[in-house]
């Protein structure tokens, strides 16, 4: 082989190097969608306030109709309905009209059910801006109870979302959204019960400004979630008894990438209700987790009631952990959590003794599995041998850090514990238990594998690279430097004119 043909082989090689670094690099890349807030909040009545306004009323027995008005809506309709049970065969449905107002007698008085509707949203609104409902229940929606795309100005207010299946197999059969706004500019979600949702009762995705306050979700999978979502106050809010309670979470490679999430005074508690869920992410849960941080930034959650999560009280773990089996793809898209600051929260205990309840699944619920793997060794190594009691973690991290190498695809940067993804945990002892983290650090679990195994987790835990650390240790930075948790208070929603009041 001559020389010259050595070195084009040797320079080819090179340039194939450097462009697939380039592709790695590059299809890790964060978009990043400007942060901006409405100069006012325009609701139906104040967008219709000097408009000619059409109002309709109607009870049970009109239900027809009803249907012939909402086929023939014109902006600035004002809809009532009576008390009592409408019962429609379709979805109701509003498409791109202005100032449209839905209301009913109450959400414990007027009923809008949906049961031998086809495969159907319940309301399904899209492209209308200026949309209100409220005081109204919805009753057994095939899809999503109430969904709201591509609009901008919505108020969502005292209603209520279930299901008539409650127990059992049925219960997969349910819609898997209660409330569902997506793709929303400016959405206020307040005073609103969901319940027996098979994904999840309240749903903010995509959206940007959005007020979520004073909502009840029980007995769904996941209880209340904010996906892809920039700007958004989560607040007074009662998340229990559902698989999960509170989940932040971008999907990959979204175009809107969360910024400036705030979750404060809500009660999240007792979420160990088995998974129920038919399909998507939420399968993957397993029962007993209170607050599940995947793939998210830039949030702050504070003065939150948590306990009695049995898995777990707030799991923080890379994106593609749940998205993928595959441990081997991760580093091409890996979308981490960092830049989260979790302070002044009241733990309640009652937290990691009962993985998945006991009964975890390796098929539909691997995290479970691992996490329960991790649970045991840290117990067999840490509990002394007069019977001394071992305290389970109540917070986990994964500790999949930003670093990935480009040849074997498998390992990370510093399968050390550290905190290179800037958790910063500060002052979360105000309660019946002063919370334990455990950085899992899933890059020493796996050990260059695909699957952890029993040897490989008590090998981590041997060598200090899996590490519990107490309320008092100093969590922060890349040990032993400290991590300033004052520089991640994030600054939610103003004060916008025109936010209806609680």
């Amino acid at each position: 082989m001559s020389s010259k043909l050595i070195l084009k082989i040797f320079f080819t090689l090179i340039l194939a190097f450097i462009v697939y670094s380039l592709y790695l690099y590059i299809s890790r890349l964060e978009r990043f969608t400007e942060i901006s807030y409405p100069e006012r909040f325009l609701s139906s009545e104040d967008f219709c306030k000097d408009k000619e306004i059409r109002r309709l009323s109607f009870s049970p027995n009109q239900i027809q109709d009803l249907q012939v008005a909402l086929n023939s809506l014109t902006e600035c309709t004002f809809i009532k309905l009576s008390a009592g049970n409408f019962t429609f065969n379709n979805a109701l449905t509003i498409n791109g009209v202005n100032g449209i107002l839905l209301e009913g007698t109450g959400k414990s008085l007027t009923t809008i059910q949906f049961k031998d509707a086809g495969n159907v949203n319940g309301v399904d609104v899209e492209a209308s801006n200026s949309f209100t409902i409220r005081n109204l229940r919805v009753l057994d929606s095939p899809k999503n109870g109430v969904e709201i795309r591509l609009s901008e100005n919505i108020i969502i207010d005292n209603i209520e979302v279930t299901w008539s299946n409650r127990s059992g197999e049925s219960m997969k059969n349910n819609g898997a959204y209660g409330v569902y706004p997506v793709n929303v500019v400016n959405v206020v979600l307040q005073n609103t019960d969901t319940f027996y949702a098979s994904d999840a009762g309240l749903y903010v995705g995509q959206c940007i400004n959005a007020w979520v306050r004073n909502n009840r979700a029980e007995f769904n999978v996941m209880g209340l979630e904010i996906e892809n979502t920039i700007n958004a106050d989560v607040h007074d809010n009662i998340v229990m008894n559902n698989t999960g309670g509170f989940l932040a979470y971008d999907l990959n490679k979204n175009t809107i990438v969360s910024r400036n999430i705030r979750v404060y005074k809500n009660k999240i508690t007792n979420n160990n209700n088995p998974n129920f869920a038919n399909t998507g992410i939420v399968k993957t849960v397993p029962a007993g987790v209170g607050i599940i941080l995947t793939s998210i930034r830039d949030i702050e959650i504070y003065d939150n009631e948590i306990g009695n999560n049995k898995s777990t009280d707030v799991a923080i773990i890379n994106g593609l952990v749940s998205e993928t089996p595959n441990f081997s793809e991760w580093p091409m898209n890996n979308w981490r959590a960092y830049n989260i600051h979790i302070h002044n929260n009241r733990f309640l205990g009652g937290s990691g003794s009962s993985v998945d309840n006991g009964n975890t699944n390796e098929k539909d619920r691997p995290l479970g599995v691992l996490v329960a793997m991790v649970f045991d060794a840290l117990k067999e190594k840490e509990s002394s041998g007069d019977g001394a009691s071992f305290t389970y973690p109540n917070m986990i991290y994964d500790g999949v850090e930003p670093g990935y190498t480009l040849l074997t695809m498998t390992t990370w940067f510093g399968d050390i514990a550290g905190n290179h993804n800037q958790i910063c945990l500060n002052n979360n002892d105000k309660g019946k238990f002063s919370p334990i983290l455990l950085d899992m650090n899933l890059p020493a679990l796996l050990n260059n594998s695909e699957d952890p195994t029993k040897e490989s987790i008590a090998s981590a835990i041997e060598r200090g690279a899996t590490l519990t650390y107490k309320s008092d240790d100093n969590y922060g930075g890349n040990p032993p430097n400290g991590f300033n948790c004052e520089g991640y208070k994030f600054q939610g929603m103003p004060k916008v004119e025109g936010i209806p009041t609680l």
